[in-house]
């Protein structure tokens, strides 16, 4: 759990000075790379009500969710990947695709290593504050997602290579094909496996996807004509990969040390914030990450001319577009989400865990909000050439985090460890401005306009819904919420218009399709 540039072009000026996107192909491209996210995303929603209605929240899921952590930390490290191999990729003198694939080789053998043989030492080092019931699932789930983890590196492996030759309805396809097998997956096995259920189900989706995205490969050209496999260039090149990619895996273990200071809390409380965290990645997955992929190459190839450009022309905007569409998930799961799952599944949360869970999803707005900020600045920073500088970074974030981990977790419990969750990124996505920006005033005024931009979709979104609840309250049950949905949504969308008609005009324009 696991979390770039947009394809959606403007001047660094601010809304006023936006445009429609160069060309269509590159909003489509960005646009099927998101669908393909929010189709994952949908998905693993439906195993997650699932799951919570089958086997509700005690120690056992948490045991299952703490291993699940490193799965989709290790993923989005997979799908990180796709940005920082392109340079390489792209000019083919510097990593052919054969070595290429021997280098996910490599990379996969410490993570089969880990989770298959050495599953029970790794168990206690990820969950010390389970007991060992409940660490018993951890270490019986540790081989499944390890296996689906490595299917996952691989397909995002394809995924690369799709990409740079514009092949985006197939990387869309695999993905959107693999999430329904791994929700078949899950049907199919719910009454057998269980708690386990899920790690079996992310094992058909990477499989499925994998399989999809090799498929692709090959019609698409296979290995091409580049140049052979060099082993005794493996074990380099893959220390290469590593090293422009150890920041992705660095910021998104970032919650693997949290939920391990969440596992001394009450059983329960770690599957209820792994649900908050899985639900906010996704959404900064689908956006930030999921738009950039799609403008990654264009982003190298024109990083050779004019370096700077690239980051005031795709960090503020992408990320103004990315708020507006997040803004209003992360209320409504605040506001009707919670309530909604208590209603339609009584025996998933009770009304303390709504309340966790509606909780925690507001303390992880920060969170995701620096989230969206790195993974628009990463990309940028990766096709600038700054690859070492941002990786050696990395070190510092960890040691930042861990040190405010622990004094929030002796002052104040799980509910300070999440709420100071957000600082280590924050700085982080701050630091990596400054550095990347040409002149220290320009820093400071992409700064102010995202700042501004997230104020305004937050508090427009927290009103719309904030309405909606008190004009629902004297409504009891399911009824009440969905009408409080369907409220907040629309007050978000007359608030849009009248606040942001330019950028709604824009996303409209991204997804008209063409004309003849």
């Amino acid at each position: 759990m696991s979390t770039t540039a947009t394809p959606l072009p403007a001047a660094v000026a601010g809304p006023a000075a936006e445009a429609q996107p160069d060309t269509r192909s590159e909003a489509r491209a960005g646009m099927a790379m998101s669908i393909a996210t929010f189709a994952m995303a949908a998905a693993s929603a439906i195993q997650a009500v699932l799951y919570l209605s089958r086997f509700g929240t005690d120690g056992r899921t948490d045991g299952f969710f703490v291993a699940f952590a490193l799965y989709t930390t290790f993923g989005v490290f997979s799908q990180s990947l796709r940005l920082t191999s392109v340079p390489l990729l792209v000019d083919p003198a510097r990593l052919g695709l054969r070595q290429f694939t021997a280098v996910l080789a490599m990379i996969a053998l410490p993570v089969f290593v880990a989770t298959c043989p050495l599953a029970g030492p790794f168990a206690s080092i990820l969950a010390p504050g389970l007991d060992a019931a409940d660490r018993a699932v951890t270490r019986d789930a540790l081989p499944i997602l390890g296996l689906a983890t490595i299917a996952q590196l691989w397909a995002a492996g394809g995924a690369t290579v799709l990409a740079i030759r514009g092949r985006f309805n197939d990387v869309a396809l695999a993905y959107i094909v693999g999430a329904g097998a791994g929700l078949c997956a899950y049907l199919a096995l719910m009454g057998t496996a269980g708690e386990l259920t899920l790690g079996w189900s992310m094992l058909a989706m990477g499989a499925v996807t994998c399989a999809f995205m090799l498929i692709g490969v090959r019609r698409s050209g296979g290995f091409g004509e580049g140049p052979g496999l060099r082993l005794t260039r493996v074990i380099p090149d893959t220390g290469v990969v590593l090293g422009r990619t150890v920041v992705y895996l660095a910021f998104n273990s970032l919650f693997v040390i949290t939920l391990s200071f969440a596992s001394h809390s009450s059983a329960g409380e770690t599957t209820v914030l792994s649900y908050a965290y899985l639900f906010a990645s996704y959404l900064v997955a689908g956006t930030g990450m999921a738009l950039g992929m799609s403008r990654i190459p264009d982003m190298t190839r024109s990083a050779r001319g004019e370096r700077q450009r690239v980051l005031r022309e795709t960090v503020p905007q992408g990320f103004r577009y990315c708020v507006l569409l997040v803004a209003p998930m992360l209320a409504a799961l605040v506001a009707v989400g919670a309530p909604a799952i208590h209603d339609i599944l009584p025996s998933s949360l009770d009304a303390a865990e709504v309340s966790s869970l509606r909780l925690f999803t507001a303390l992880l707005v920060p969170w995701t909000l620096g989230a969206l900020l790195v993974n628009f600045l990463l990309p940028a920073m990766f096709a600038v050439g700054r690859a070492t500088l941002v990786n050696v970074l990395a070190i510092p974030l960890v040691i930042v985090h861990v040190v405010i981990g622990l004094v929030a977790n002796e002052l104040w419990g799980i509910d300070g460890v999440v709420a100071t969750f957000c600082l280590a990124p924050g700085v982080f996505g701050i630091v990596l401005l400054f550095v990347g920006a040409e002149e220290r005033r320009v820093s400071i005024a992409l700064l102010r306009e995202m700042t501004v931009d997230a104020l305004r979709f937050l508090a427009l979104a927290a009103g719309a819904f904030g309405v909606a609840v008190a004009v629902t309250e004297p409504l009891d049950g399911f009824a009440g919420v969905a009408l409080a949905a369907v409220i907040g949504g629309a007050l978000y969308a007359i608030g849009l218009a009248v606040f942001a008609r330019q950028q709604v005009g824009v996303l409209a324009r991204a997804v008209r399709p063409a004309t003849a």
